[in-house]
């Protein structure tokens, strides 16, 4: 049961399904709108947000059954004035069983596929920015170039968990381990005083970077553990990763290596479609990681 829906595939703005978003964005228009002999029998069509496949729209003006909230469930198949993939439909969210999305787990190119990696290049300083919020500090450039390499060498973008709607974090998820030296870490303020606790070793300044003590240290970040689930009260799409830190002084392997810090990261799909349809006038963006991104694709033959 889909929670949101979509007027047209490709880059658009995602509305929750009630009837006042219908009305609002789809109206009484083939296609999204089909009548039926009696009024009863009306269909409302719309385009998944996850996989830009066609969708029904249920319960708009009659209530499902048990009174149940209103959503759209997936065609399955060709229908007229929409597009349609069956390999994306395949690996969408809401049809895609947990089983299906380990991090090794791979999917054949598609629409979907190739859409996330333009996405990836074109707006990779609007991710960065959701990414720098979501870890607390504003880690360089070069980290964060780092994350979209490995993401792109790692085939990112045909990973069974990846959809139109979490691409910044699933950027983070597939990215390396990475050392936090010289990191600005301060501004997350549980990080530092974990760090001052922990590590006695390290060293932070006051402008929050974090240095060399008086002993060499070793601290790492890595976003792992991708869930994925429905929430049961309005069908909507929950999902999250872990940001961990571990101190690797003394040894190498990550079970062994003590936690420094933990953080579970919600994702809000809403946030990064609010930041990528700002009007290019009112749009800020940072032309330096944009440029990051673009010698990265250019370096793997992308464009």
């Amino acid at each position: 049961m889909v929670a949101h829906f979509k007027v047209t595939p490709g880059r658009h703005p995602a509305y929750k399904v009630t009837k006042e978003n219908v009305e609002e964005w789809l109206g009484r228009r083939h296609p999204w709108f089909q009548p039926g002999q009696q009024r009863g029998d009306d269909r409302h069509f719309a385009v998944c947000p996850y996989c830009d496949n066609a969708i029904q729209l249920k319960g708009v003006y009659k209530e499902t059954p048990g009174g149940a909230r209103r959503y759209g469930s997936h065609v399955g198949s060709e229908m007229k004035g929409f597009a349609f993939n069956r390999l994306d439909l395949e690996f969408c969210p809401y049809k895609l069983k947990a089983s299906g999305r380990g991090p090794d787990s791979r999917r054949a190119p598609g629409p979907v596929s190739r859409e996330l990696t333009d996405l990836a290049i074109n707006e990779f300083d609007r991710i960065v920015l959701i990414l720098r919020s979501d870890f607390g500090f504003s880690f360089s450039d070069k980290f964060a170039g780092d994350m979209l390499d490995q993401w792109l060498d790692s085939e990112g973008h045909l990973y069974t968990g990846a959809h139109l709607r979490n691409l910044p974090w699933m950027i983070a998820y597939f990215g390396p381990v990475q050392s936090l030296f010289g990191q600005y870490v301060g501004k997350n303020v549980e990080l530092a005083e974990g760090i001052r606790t922990k590590v006695p070793s390290a060293r932070i300044t006051s402008e929050g970077q974090l240095v060399k003590g008086h002993q060499w240290f070793k601290l790492e970040l890595q976003c792992l553990h991708h869930r994925v689930k429905v929430d049961d009260e309005d069908a909507s799409l929950v999902e999250t990763l872990k940001l961990r830190v571990r101190d690797f002084t003394r040894t190498n392997e990550a079970a062994k290596a003590p936690k420094v810090y933990e953080k579970q990261i919600i994702f809000d799909p809403d946030r990064f479609e609010a930041l990528i349809h700002v009007s290019p006038e009112q749009a800020q963006r940072n032309e330096k990681l944009l440029a990051v991104a673009r010698e990265i694709a250019t370096k793997r033959g992308i464009i």
